[in-house]
């Protein structure tokens, strides 16, 4: 027990270093489960506590970011982003495609196919297009797909 209070958001089972972090309640919609959780595959405990600071840091930043989308920021109609989405028309049940010449990126592309192509099929087909697409988008971010 006094193991876990030395590493934040670190727990030890069988010896190896696991990260385990809540997933805030304002921004579940965007995980499908309510934890985040994966092994560090490392059974020192100061490489794990480096590890896990490094991970909880990334998520507090993705979050935020995550929460300053999502606000209702006074004037978002003038931003260039807000612009994007509001010259998108209906196309199908509820999916969104752009008039203008401007690109897709790859998130929106793959949140497509999965709306298009996706529906039926089990979910290990939604989490390997998107885990296969989340390592390009680490790899290279998140591009027009034209790049």
């Amino acid at each position: 027990m006094a193991e876990t209070n030395s590493c934040p958001h670190c727990f030890r089972k069988d010896g190896v270093w696991y990260f385990s972090r809540r997933v805030p309640r304002d921004l579940q919609g965007h995980y499908v489960s309510e934890r985040i959780s994966y092994s560090l595959r490392t059974k020192s405990r100061s490489v794990a506590a480096s590890r896990a600071a490094g991970a909880a840091q990334r998520l507090d930043e993705y979050w935020y970011h995550l929460r300053l989308k999502s606000c209702d920021l006074p004037g978002r109609h003038l931003l260039k982003m807000a612009e994007a989405t509001s010259n998108a028309q209906p196309v199908g049940s509820g999916v969104l495609a752009p008039t203008n010449n401007e690109g897709v990126k790859l998130s929106e592309a793959v949140a497509l196919y999965l709306r298009l192509k996706g529906r039926e099929r089990p979910a290990t087909f939604r989490r390997a297009a998107e885990r296969a697409c989340g390592y390009v988008i680490d790899a290279c971010r998140d591009k027009d797909i034209g790049e």
